[in-house]
């Protein structure tokens, strides 16, 4: 086992070090945070034993940092005294315990000792925890539940996923995802039954086009600043990423809703700014429907706003590449003085298209754990992280959303439709489809799930289906096999992160 000492006084520690090293402990020694956190990107350890009190960069930054770096090592903070608040910041910043000076031989071992053993007690009790999680879900699933119950399935198997990807072994992996897409199969069937009530009775989960008005707009009337971040194509567990190096910062009040079908972005997103569902905002605002594109976000939300709270529009960012990123730090005085900014950032959506596209972002993620994972390296490096620790400092709110979220395709299922028909993988409109209506939410009457009616159908995948023509089959079988895809029904493109971030 391999433990990082961070302390500016570490040569006066030497004695402490050999105890750990007699106990079989390998012990490397710095005396800053920056070369800490320098030998944790070189090198694996197992525990960060952590200093509160240096001289630059001190304890409480280098915790943070560290969690930049690595989002699950344990860091064992050292301090001087036990001041509730003083234990209540490294908390926050998610320190996993801590040492009060002097430190006491004794105490030291049998801290280190228990973290350090956790794993492995993880990992024994991992067998029967999960057996009995399996259990329960796979009985759920197949029951009469409702949508809650299944968000919190899915939260769950998510919470499984990387508890796995972090602890399990390759047999557990692959039982947990053939329950995760067993689980998927029968949630669309749930959708496919139960979506088109909640749209005629006006019941059901938050959907898309109530984000605005039920997350965003009270706290405009209650605060001074307001800012309304939504990061295209976001999964849940891509957020899970997100959040776990946000924690240190704010608090997090985090809740989840569904994005309405089809998931995709000229559907859901537009729903979103507009405030309303596809059939209606076709009718009323017809100048700025396009089932195809979403060129229009500023002006929906502008009218949804004056609409709900006749409150001007808001300063409007739209982020789709580095000098759009450039552009609005140049601004900062703009975003900084208003009182509800904007802002669309489409990483996500962009970089799950370029895997397609470039073979060696396809190796670099070629699965959803990699994806998480690149997510969270992104995000600590990316310029809306510095956007994030700007708008805590001017103690300003903030509420981060997505539109959709993606999943892996594995299974071609063959659709006609003539050159009229739409060219997305994951659903299809058109005057006419046929394809195996068992692989799809096939929708004859689009005005039972709120769609535009303009004598067209539509065709909504399932599970990890995707669409390809009868021409040259094996060619788009192949060409779009095991990529992220998104527009059809699924957990993991519909249920998703809405959270409230306040400055701690």
């Amino acid at each position: 086992m391999n433990i990082l000492w961070i302390d500016d006084e570490i040569d006066l520690l030497k004695p402490l070090i050999m105890l750990l090293k007699e106990k079989g402990y390998n012990v490397t020694g710095v005396s800053s945070g920056d070369d800490g956190i320098s030998l944790l990107k070189k090198f694996p350890f197992d525990l960060v034993l952590l200093d509160e009190i240096m001289p630059g960069k001190d304890g409480l930054a280098s915790l943070r940092d560290i969690r930049t770096t690595d989002t699950h090592i344990p860091v064992v903070m050292i301090t001087k005294s036990e001041e509730e608040k003083l234990i209540e910041k490294a908390y926050s910043a998610r320190a996993t315990d801590y040492l009060v000076k002097p430190i006491k031989p004794q105490q030291l071992i049998s801290t280190v000792k228990r973290i350090l053993e956790r794993r492995d007690i993880i990992k024994r009790k991992q067998p029967e925890d999960y057996a009995k999680f399996y259990s329960s879900v796979n009985s759920e699933i197949y029951s009469d539940i409702r949508i809650e119950e299944w968000i919190a399935i899915y939260r769950d198997i998510i919470k499984w996923n990387i508890d796995l990807h972090n602890f399990g072994d390759e047999e557990f992996r692959k039982t947990h995802k053939d329950l995760l897409w067993t689980a998927e199969r029968q949630f669309a069937r749930f959708m496919e039954a139960e979506y088109p009530k909640w749209l005629l009775e006006g019941k059901g989960p938050d959907l898309s086009p109530d984000i605005v008005r039920k997350y965003v707009m009270p706290r405009i009337v209650k605060e001074r600043r307001v800012y309304f971040i939504l990061l295209d194509c976001m999964r849940y567990d891509q957020w899970l990423a997100i959040k776990s190096v946000l924690q240190g910062d704010f608090n997090i009040e985090e809740s989840q809703y569904l994005a309405i079908l089809p998931s995709a972005t000229p559907y859901a997103r537009n729903s979103i700014f507009a405030g309303v569902f596809p059939d209606e905002l076709s009718h009323r605002f017809s100048r700025f429907w396009d089932p195809e594109e979403n060129r229009f976000e500023r002006d929906l939300l502008a009218m949804q706003v004056e609409e709900i709270k006749n409150i001007k529009g808001p300063v409007y960012f739209k982020i789709r590449n580095i000098q759009e990123a450039k552009t609005l730090e140049e601004r900062t005085q703009a975003y900084r003085k208003a009182r509800f900014v904007s802002i669309v950032i489409n990483f996500l959506d962009i970089l799950i298209h370029q895997r397609m596209e470039s073979q060696v972002i396809e190796e670099v993620i070629p699965d959803e754990d990699s994806l998480r994972e690149f997510t969270r390296l992104w995000f600590t490096k990316s310029y809306i992280y510095n956007l994030l620790r700007e708008l805590r400092d001017i103690k300003a709110t903030v509420v981060i959303t997505t539109d959709h979220g993606a999943i892996i395709t594995h299974k071609p299922t063959i659709i006609e439709g003539g050159k009229t028909i739409s060219k997305n993988l994951r659903y299809k409109y058109g005057p006419v489809l046929k394809t195996n209506e068992r692989h799809c939410i096939y929708i004859e009457e689009p005005e039972r799930f709120r769609l535009p009616n303009s004598g067209i159908k539509y065709a909504i995948a399932k599970e990890d289906y995707y669409f390809i023509y009868p021409s040259h089959p094996e060619k788009y079988e192949v060409e779009y096999k095991h990529t992220f895809q998104h527009g059809g029904v699924s957990m993991q493109e519909q249920i998703l992160p809405i959270a409230v971030l306040t400055p701690k």
